[in-house]
């Protein structure tokens, strides 16, 4: 089949296809109406104080979706009936219901956050929920298309029958090529139209969310440290004191860290600055599970929050090494071909980062992070 003739044969089915796209829309619809309200009811029950609404979220993001749906399909019946009123319980419906179950648990915790900000007076902040929820949304109906394997007539399951009818398995690929367009040309603007809303509230809030300030440059640095020969200076007196802990130097440390970060944090940053957080930890962890020479000393991690920022330090033993000054600086503007290998992660780190700063303090090294809360200036500097 000449690729002329596949071309022709996707025009042909195309509206056959549009319908099943409809009902990718149509389950994702009815995927957040179930788990929007079920969720904030969740919430508001959360900020009552209610432990077993808590219990409920975390429940609720566990299951697979895959076998939530296998589940619903096959434990609920066809129809239900109201003495004489029989209600009838589509296939597209049980996989909603499924779905759903997730969405409970996401809107649970950011609706949590939402009221908590307005119970702050911090309105701007608490509409951040409005382009996270949207952001679910989108992938809700990317996974909408797991309905296929109960036999939902949604697109990806007609794009298997519009293959068998070509009857051409080099259509295979042109098919699923073109069911990919229609999830993209959706979702894509969408998504743009988000991070356009982000950026909006995050200057309404007073710190541009997603807009990282340029790091101090290495001669601002050096006069830092200049005036300050072991490194970075000692912490706030004025600063809450945090959580103290200790993991092994593993890779499974990364994890252990960003849950203890997640379950402290997620009412002193909005959602943006928290990733960034968490991700900037990802890396420099990584760094010293693979590269430290830390040996069996554990990692020691402590979490301070104030009213203006909340500051993660990470103490680890091995050679000095300041990661700010220290590694190769990446050339970002060269080619791919011409990139020297590594610098890249703390390049990235410096820039999704507030401040950052180094100290080699008995015999060991520590690094802080710290991230400031919406409302409050940023600074973006590397010390």
């Amino acid at each position: 089949m000449s690729t002329s003739d596949t071309l022709l044969a996707l025009w042909a089915w195309t509206p056959f296809l549009a319908v099943g796209f409809l009902w990718n829309i149509l389950i994702s619809l009815v995927t957040m109406g179930i788990g929007t309200p079920a969720g904030y009811w969740l919430a508001r029950r959360r900020l009552a104080g209610a432990r077993w609404a808590g219990a409920l979220t975390a429940a609720a993001r566990v299951p697979p979706t895959f076998v939530l749906i296998y589940y619903l399909a096959y434990l609920l019946p066809a129809s239900v009936a109201f003495g004489s009123f029989e209600l009838t319980l589509p296939g597209w419906f049980k996989a909603s219901l499924a779905l759903s179950v997730a969405v409970t648990g996401f809107v649970s915790d950011n609706a949590l956050q939402a009221l908590r900000h307005l119970q702050r007076g911090e309105r701007v902040e608490a509409l951040y929920f409005v382009p996270a929820w949207t952001t679910y949304f989108l992938i809700i109906v990317m996974a909408s298309s797991t309905a296929s394997v109960i036999g939902v007539p949604e697109i990806v399951q007609r794009a298997n029958t519009v293959i068998a009818a070509i009857g051409d398995p080099r259509a295979i690929l042109a098919v699923y090529l073109y069911v990919m367009l229609w999830f993209l040309v959706f979702c894509w603007p969408l998504a743009r139209l988000l991070g356009y809303a982000r950026l909006r509230l995050g200057r309404r809030a007073g710190s541009e969310v997603g807009v990282r300030a340029a790091p101090a440059t290495p001669a601002a640095a050096e006069s830092v440290l200049a005036a300050l020969p072991l490194g970075d200076a000692a912490v706030d007196a004025g600063t809450t004191p945090g959580e103290r802990f200790e993991v092994p130097v593993a890779p499974e440390s990364v994890a252990a860290i960003q849950e203890r970060l997640e379950a402290g944090c997620a009412d002193s940053l909005d959602p943006g600055a928290l990733f960034r957080l968490s991700l900037a930890i990802e890396e420099l962890v990584t760094n010293v599970v693979k590269y430290g020479q830390a040996g069996d000393d554990p990692i020691r991690v402590e979490i301070r929050q104030d009213p203006s920022h909340v500051a993660v330090e990470l103490s680890f033993a091995g050679p000095a090494f300041d990661p700010f000054r220290d590694a190769p600086r990446p050339a970002v503007d060269a080619s791919v071909e011409d990139r020297a290998i590594g610098g890249l992660g703390i390049h990235l780190v410096t820039n999704m980062i507030d401040e950052a700063f180094y100290h080699r303090h008995e015999g060991r090294n520590e690094i802080r992070l710290v991230m400031r809360r919406s409302g409050t200036k940023s600074g973006g500097s590397v010390s």
